[in-house]
């Protein structure tokens, strides 16, 4: 147990490192296509910005001479509060990727931005996506929209912890997650923007479930940004901004590692006899396994670690499933400041990719196979060499270079089930 663990934190160790010039963000709060709105007061209205992430796999790509092309059109309408169409607006992006298998990432996304002017007001806005390849179009589930003079707390941005350089300026990355908190980001920051730029601290409580989890926290740290967003290297950035001609943004950090997943309720006020302004999130576990799902078989699974009779124990224990298991991983947890546990989403994310990638033709499952077990010990290795032997059968050799290791599986059957027949 102690030799698998220890892999599976080396592989932590590389996963982790953040990387601001790849686009990390793994989405799903809204599976595959992603929008949020914001607004910032600009003279006698507001200047209202929409936001849209897709990721690769949900484009169609076309093959050209070296590379592969595709591209998207978003439609906006807005409506007013008689449901009466008052502007349209829409966006086209084209994309080329050079390497196959980025057409089919679900971690690499396609981001735009549309801006507009609006008055205070109740709106509603109908998003239309269209493929450019396929001439398909998916309407998005409408967002309503509330423009209120006399509020003076905006909706909150989630951004990435830390900023990144661009044009000699600092811009903070907006996570651009249908305006939910990434449970597996722990470090994200809540940016919670005034329109009164006299208020100097705020008061904060959060609620999930029954429980509050912040209680009547003072929040006196803030910083100034630009009353607008913009594309940062294919990302959207806001800006920030040292003088007087910004926004106040007052700053909640490493909020996440407070939460568990799931919603959440954020009320925020200015003095402590007021009513709290109340804004509705998720906190969205991204990408969370599916081996997760059902805690009873999650438990079961580690039988690939542990003797049979710590399993029983775990799954005999007082409480629910759920608690028992993440009790299991808790002390394992490299992050235990955190609520999110890497190992423990490291180890169910190689169980999914085995259920996917090794489950024979008769149905046995992925996770216990050989090249399974081999998997999640190991995790991916540095390169497979494939081929048929001298008994015509199916071979791979598994190359572990870092571990010095190497595995032989035989699919002696035919049926997909490779068996070890040496490494160990």
């Amino acid at each position: 147990m102690k030799k698998i663990l220890i892999s599976l934190f080396v592989t932590l160790q590389i996963i982790a490192q953040p990387d601001f010039n790849l686009d990390p963000r793994i989405i799903e709060s809204g599976k595959f296509f992603n929008s949020e709105v914001h607004y910032f007061p600009s003279n006698d209205s507001y200047k209202v910005y929409y936001s849209y992430k897709i990721s690769y796999s949900q484009l169609f790509f076309e093959k050209n001479d070296v590379a592969f092309d595709a591209g998207l059109k978003v439609n906006l309408e807005i409506l007013d509060s008689t449901n009466k169409s008052i502007t349209r607006i829409f966006d086209n992006k084209k994309i080329t990727v050079n390497d196959f298998e980025l057409t089919n990432s679900e971690n690499k996304f396609l981001q735009g931005l549309l801006e507009f002017n609006l008055p205070a007001g109740n709106y509603k806005i109908i998003s239309i996506i269209s493929d450019e390849t396929s001439k398909r179009e998916r309407r998005i589930p409408p967002i309503d929209l509330q423009i209120d003079d006399s509020n003076v707390f905006l909706n909150p941005l989630v951004v990435e912890n830390g900023s990144i350089k661009f044009d000699n300026t600092d811009w903070l990355i907006v996570t651009n997650n249908s305006n939910t908190i990434p449970f597996n980001n722990p470090e994200a920051d809540l940016l919670l923007p005034l329109a009164d730029p006299e208020i100097d601290s705020i008061i904060v409580s959060i609620r999930q479930g029954e429980a509050f989890l912040v209680s009547d926290k003072v929040i006196k740290d803030f910083i100034t940004c630009d009353k607008q967003l913009k594309i940062v290297n294919d990302l959207i950035g806001v800006r920030k901004n040292l003088d007087s001609t910004g926004i106040k943004c007052f700053v909640f950090n490493n909020l996440s590692t407070q939460l568990d997943d799931g919603p959440i309720q954020l009320e925020i006020k200015t003095r402590e006899k007021d009513k709290p302004k109340i804004f509705k999130l998720n906190v969205i576990w991204i990408n969370k396994p599916l081996s997760l799902l059902e805690p009873e078989n999650a438990i079961k699974f580690l039988e690939l670690i542990e003797p049979k009779s710590k399993v029983s124990e775990v799954l005999g224990a007082k409480g629910d499933d759920r608690t028992n298991l993440y009790a299991y991983w808790k002390p394992k947890d490299p992050t235990p400041h955190t609520k999110y546990n890497e190992l423990m989403n490291e180890f169910y994310s190689r169980i999914d990719y085995c259920e996917k990638n090794y489950r024979s033709l008769s149905g046995n499952g992925g996770a216990k196979s050989d090249r399974g077990k081999t998997y999640i010990k190991f995790g991916a290795p540095d390169s497979i060499d494939r081929y048929t032997n001298n008994d015509d059968k199916v071979v791979e050799t598994w190359i572990f270079k870092k571990q010095n290791r190497t595995f032989l599986f035989i699919d002696k059957d035919g049926t997909g089930k490779f068996q070890l027949a040496e490494g160990k």
